[in-house]
């Protein structure tokens, strides 16, 4: 069995990461570089992604004290901490006379798995585990709840405050990066589906990079031209996408199709006539397409001779060896007399048949857009005919 990468699909017309343009006075507009067809945008500022609602940092709160932390057991062992979602808690310090920032945060960590705890230049950082607006975090005060600080406990939470270097009733709040935004109409364009994304406050001044992410009608995509169909190559789980059978046989007769016989440096028999064909003279549209059609059957017979000769070296399967071409169609497009369209069907050695069209010309993007992408799959060959 043999493979190559694949080359050919139906073009997903998305645009990635695209630099926007930034309207340099207010700062509060981004416009798309071709319009947008849909919701579904991402917005990118200095490379991180920004939600709709803004981009907020994580919540944090250090500790004012650093190592080695002093805790006596039964004395200043207790902090009280709150997260949304849940009640305030008391957790228990780790006791002792030399207890690192490591160790301390190592323990935390395993008795707050809420929040993200780390020994930062010999202190303890506690962190939000998500980034969000508003409070994530708070350390309470016992006494909003102990009026008399009569409980035991309150003196003990608020020694290990004081051990730790936490202030009573200290929260984190998480920061507003950048401001929330949403796509609306362009109310300066005279064109309907032209959008913009309007953000609710300017932009910093520090000229940040603003790049977009977002689907484009296919008559706008530079991906495939308006051809709805795209050639590059395609990563799939960190390798690139392959063909074999049927779709190597189709992939592979591109290849013969549309190349220009004696271009290829090694392979001078690798291609066909068709683009010594096009731009000539041939006597009018039915003398071309007829050699339209030799040329194509010839590009057949050699390609078949070529996978017979691999077959004596290589393990070619049956779906990707060439049987027959059959019912073979050369048809002038009724709007555009310079365009072509080819059709077949190749059936393959183990007798299964699959529809073969290509469009032979350059035509206008709007003639193709009606079609089904998965039956005009590699029809975009641009050659034009002249005379």
């Amino acid at each position: 069995m043999t493979y190559d990468f694949a080359t050919e699909r139906v073009c997903p017309h998305v645009v990635v990461r695209e630099t926007a343009v930034v309207d340099e006075v207010s700062r509060m507009v981004v416009r798309f570089q071709r319009p947008p067809t849909g919701s579904s945008v991402i917005l990118y500022v200095n490379g991180a992604s920004v939600p709709p609602g803004g981009l907020f940092s994580r919540a944090e709160v250090g500790t004012t004290s650093s190592e080695p932390f002093r805790v006596t057991s039964g004395q200043d062992d207790l902090i009280y901490v709150g997260v949304p979602g849940s009640a305030p808690r008391i957790v228990q310090l780790l006791a002792g006379h030399t207890v690192s920032a490591r160790d301390m945060a190592r323990d935390l960590s395993l008795k707050l798995p809420e929040l993200s705890v780390t020994a930062e230049n010999k202190r303890v950082v506690f962190r939000s585990r998500a980034p969000g607006p508003g409070r994530l975090f708070q350390f309470p005060d016992p006494r909003w709840t102990d009026k008399t600080s009569s409980l035991p406990s309150t003196a003990r939470i608020l020694g290990g405050f004081t051990r730790m270097g936490i202030i009573p009733g200290r929260a984190g709040s998480g920061k507003r990066l950048f401001p929330s935004w949403s796509l609306t109409a362009d109310p300066f364009s005279t064109i309907e589906t032209d959008r913009i994304i309007q953000l609710s406050d300017p932009l910093p001044q520090d000229n940040p990079v603003v790049k977009l992410t977002y689907a484009t009608a296919p008559a706008s995509c530079r991906r495939c031209f308006g051809s709805r169909i795209e050639f590059d190559y395609g990563v799939v789980n960190g390798t690139y996408e392959t063909v074999e059978g049927a779709n190597l046989l189709a992939q592979e007769l591109d290849k013969f199709l549309f190349t220009k016989i004696g271009s290829h440096w090694k392979w001078p028999w690798l291609g066909s006539q068709l683009v010594n064909r096009i731009g000539g003279k041939g006597g009018g549209t039915g003398a071309l397409n007829s050699m339209i059609s030799l040329d194509v059957s010839r590009a057949f017979s050699t390609y078949q001779n070529i996978k017979a000769q691999q077959a004596q070296s290589q393990n070619v399967t049956d779906a990707e060896f060439p049987g027959s071409l059959d019912d073979l169609s050369v048809v002038s497009d009724k709007n555009d007399p310079t365009v072509s369209v080819v059709t077949a069907s190749v059936t393959t050695r183990n007798l299964q048949s699959f529809d073969l069209g290509r469009i032979v010309g350059d035509p206008n993007p709007f003639s193709v857009l009606g079609q089904n992408p998965s039956q005009i799959l590699r029809l975009g060959s641009s050659f034009r005919r002249r005379g």
